[in-house]
């Protein structure tokens, strides 16, 4: 077996046979790249994480030169700060206000479907992105900072709002944090043959490059919100990606929010809209359709239009997650509650860990951050958002389409 290193903290732990309880994810951080800021983002809250660290077996570097050492050192310095100032602690009052906003728009949906069906999945179609924004947040143990807690929170809410695997979510989503816009690590790039974010996406996605259609591509601004986002996606997610993991891998509590939440949710609309099984699941899926459109949607605004990052290339965590996130109209509050406070993307990808509605404070005490160390932050309003994305796939499409693509 080939030797395999991680660098903490100036230590050098050897992980040859060390299985990491997230998943492959690690492994990234194998090619001799401090990865120090990496762990401590990841494992802020997580005791076993520094248990299990100092079980491995470590060398001391004596001497460990790394690119960006005075950035890094300013930004333990900023870390520091925010953690004074209480920006890592979660605030219970944040919490009851989210979970009541569900309950409010679940009952709500459900007092509507007495009078209009339509309406009512318009309604759950809110409360599923809403969803989804909230087992986000728990997944990264920062809604309520107890980690068993954040997780059956992120469990119920995944199975009974959004019918699909918390577990599976955190497998792939850790892999996107570890390395945004990286060619070959980054699940969110690897989305062939439904949509393609960078010019080569086909060629870089050996696997599915065969089910490509150019015609498809060519497309890819008109169909990527109403037939990938709204239906391809959620078809294969839904249907075999996350059924299948949670069948094989024995997700037992996961199968029963999940079975519980598509069960009341078809039987609401046949018991209170006096609707037939067939009709019933039309409005299920309708609705389903809309929360996936509504989430997909703007999970796409903060890195699509990035750049990516080649497979050999090892930029240091801080500019990877400035240089590879958007933050998003940062002083409208509407758009932080539309957008679930992931408008602040590059606060959340430098600090996973921090309460996401937090952004606001810590998007102005980056600016000088980035501005002393000439660091790209990109903050644009909502509406450009949606132009740039659109104009990146119609882009990405044209490229993919002609003959030189």
């Amino acid at each position: 077996m080939t030797p395999r290193f991680i660098i903490i903290n100036s230590y050098k732990y050897d992980i040859t046979d060390f299985k990491h309880p997230g998943g492959n994810v690690i492994n990234y951080m194998t090619n001799g790249e401090n990865a120090t800021e990496v762990f401590n983002e990841f494992h802020y809250r997580s005791k076993s994480a520094h248990k299990i660290l100092n079980s491995l077996p470590k060398t001391k570097l004596e001497k460990f030169d790394y690119e960006d050492k005075e950035i890094l050192r300013d930004f333990n310095e900023l870390r520091k700060t925010f953690i004074r100032k209480g920006y890592f602690t979660p605030s219970y009052v944040h919490v009851f206000t989210r979970m009541g906003t569900l309950l409010a728009l679940y009952l709500g949906a459900c007092y509507t479907i007495q009078y209009n069906c339509f309406y009512a999945a318009i309604i759950f179609g809110v409360c599923g992105g809403q969803c989804g924004w909230l087992q986000h947040e728990a997944g990264h143990n920062s809604l309520t900072g107890i980690i068993k807690l954040d997780k059956l929170i992120q469990e119920f809410i995944m199975g009974f709002g959004l019918y699909v695997s918390a577990s599976k979510w955190n497998r792939m989503h850790n892999r996107h944090h570890a390395t945004p816009q990286k060619v070959g690590h980054d699940v969110d790039l690897e989305t062939t043959p439904f949509v393609a974010f960078y010019k080569n996406a086909v060629s870089d996605n050996k696997a599915t490059a065969r089910f490509c259609s150019p015609a498809w591509l060519r497309f890819q601004a008109y169909t990527f919100l109403p037939i990938t986002s709204g239906l391809l996606v959620p078809v294969y997610w839904r249907g075999y990606l996350h059924t299948a993991h949670m069948i094989r891998n024995g997700k037992h509590r996961e199968i029963m929010w999940t079975v519980l939440g598509t069960t009341a949710h078809i039987g609401a609309f046949m018991r209170l809209g006096e609707l037939s099984l067939g009709r019933a699941f039309f409005y299920h899926y309708l609705s389903c359709w809309l929360s996936y459109i509504y989430m997909f949607g703007h999970f796409s605004l903060s890195h699509s239009t990035t750049e990516t990052v080649g497979e050999e290339e090892n930029p240091s965590w801080i500019r990877y997650a400035i240089e590879h996130s958007v933050d998003i109209s940062t002083s409208n509050y509407l758009v932080g509650w539309v957008m679930g406070y992931l408008n602040y993307q590059v606060v959340h990808h430098l600090f996973p860990s921090m309460p996401q509605y937090r952004g606001y404070e810590v998007s102005k005490e980056l600016v000088p951050f980035c501005k002393k160390y000439d660091i790209k932050y990109k903050r644009i309003g909502y509406r450009r958002a949606w132009y740039e994305m659109f104009a990146n796939l119609d882009c990405v499409g044209k490229y993919s389409y002609s003959p030189t693509g």
